[in-house]
């Protein structure tokens, strides 16, 4: 039986999905080379949304904030590509709302909120 790409006359395209802009928060741990620590951070450091944070015998924790879970795996995969880095892991990740991070909503991370 062929198949027919053409859509039936009743289907109806589905309507677009409104969604509330998010805060996406990750803490990773990048391995890599401990001879090439200063370039590494260098080059994370450039990378949107990302803190370093510490580093020692070939182990950086770094922080990043996103707005969506495609962008931390995007920021993770431009992590991995560094020439020296061995591996990159999430040990972290937590998201909400941006309202609710931006203390603009009721809810426990609000109320943590700097004035």
């Amino acid at each position: 039986m062929p198949i027919n790409p053409t859509p039936s006359p009743t289907a109806t395209a589905a309507a677009p999905v409104s969604r509330t802009p998010e805060i996406h928060i990750s803490s990773l741990v990048i391995q890599h080379s401990p001879a090439q620590t200063d370039a590494i951070q260098a080059a994370a450091s450039a990378i949107d949304g990302l803190d370093w944070c510490v580093s020692e015998n070939g182990k950086a924790v770094v922080t990043l904030v996103t707005s969506s879970a495609g962008a931390v795996m995007d920021r993770i995969a431009a992590l991995n590509a560094l020439p020296g880095v061995h591996t990159v892991t999430m040990v972290y990740h937590h998201y909400e709302s941006a309202d609710a991070i931006d203390g603009t909503t009721d809810g426990p991370v609000a109320s943590h909120a700097a004035p």
